[in-house]
Order: C-alpha cells, then sequence, then structure tokens
C-alpha cells in the first residue's frame, strides 16, 4: 500500500499542470508517503524505492538525474537514524521533525540547482514550496492512519478467518 499511494502522488506532482508557475511551488507529495510509512519500519519503504521514486521525479519533473534520488535517500536515512525517537511520541513533534526533515532536504535541493546553473535562484518559491507540503502533512497523515487501520483490520480478518 505505501509503495502504491507514494507513486500515485509521485505521477499527480508531475503530470503537467496548465496554470503558469504552479510546478516551482507544487508540494513535495511524494516525501509524506516516505515519512510516514518510512518511520514505522524500514521494510514499509526501502531504500531502494526511495531511489526510484527519486529518479523517476527527476525524469518527469526535467531535474538534473540522480538528485532526487539523492535527496530521497538522504531524506529516509536521517528519518530512519531518529526513528527510534519517533515512535514514542505525539503527532505535533512528528509533524514538526517532518518539518524540519523538510526543510533541510529543501536547502540541499535549491543549493544543488543553484550551484548546477551557476546561478542564485530565488528562494520564495522553495519557501512557499516547503510552506505548502508541511501544512498539508496533517491532512495525508490522517488520511495514511485511517489506511493502515484499514489494511491492519483487513490482514487480521485474512488471517483469523
Amino acid at each position: 500500500v505505501p509503495l502504491v499511494i507514494t507513486f500515485i502522488l509521485l505521477v499527480f506532482c508531475t503530470i503537467p499542470k496548465h496554470m503558469g508557475g504552479i510546478g516551482y511551488v507544487m508540494p513535495v507529495l511524494t516525501l509524506i508517503p516516505i515519512f510516514y510509512w518510512g518511520k514505522l519500519q524500514i521494510s514499509e519503504v526501502p531504500y531502494w524505492f526511495a531511489f526510484i521514486i527519486g529518479l523517476l521525479t527527476d525524469i518527469m519533473s526535467g531535474t538534473p538525474i540522480g538528485m532526487s534520488a539523492m535527496l530521497y535517500l538522504l531524506f529516509l536515512a536521517l528519518l530512519h537514524s531518529q526513528s527510534k525517537y519517533l515512535h514514542k511520541e505525539g503527532f505535533v513533534i512528528i509533524w514538526m521533525y517532518f518539518a524540519v526533515l523538510l526543510t533541510v532536504i529543501s536547502i540541499f535541493q535549491w543549493l544543488i540547482i543553484s550551484l548546477l546553473n551557476g546561478q542564485v535562484y530565488s528562494t520564495v518559491p522553495a519557501f512557499l514550496q516547503l510552506l505548502i507540503t508541511i501544512s498539508l502533512y496533517p491532512l495525508f497523515h490522517h488520511l495514511f492512519d485511517k489506511i493502515s487501520e484499514h489494511t491492519k483490520q483487513r490482514r487480521w480478518i485474512l488471517k483469523h478467518g
């Protein structure tokens, strides 16, 4: 389920929008399920999947090949390094950790793109994208809680008849 949802969000984020400039502030929705399910167990969102989603993001969005893959792997590695502390925390702390982690990744992305193109880009679109993504996290967290609960119930029913 996590892998399918992440892929669907990737497609949604990268399909052409007919509104000028929305691509610059489109939220990074693929990192929300990677974070949500990645904090539970490493097996839920494996590194190879984050790498493939990152490559597909680069291919579909036109960013330098490998940049998103590298950033998604860094995101997942940082998440896994702290996951033993996160499972004990409440929603607000988890949301703030997501915000901090996303901010770090966004800064790295902005720096890489600026360095590769030899110019300093405006931070406004990156900041707006960051704020929109952080603002949407609670909605997706709630939705993923419902999906996880339903999936656990279905698994229990299938195992125990």
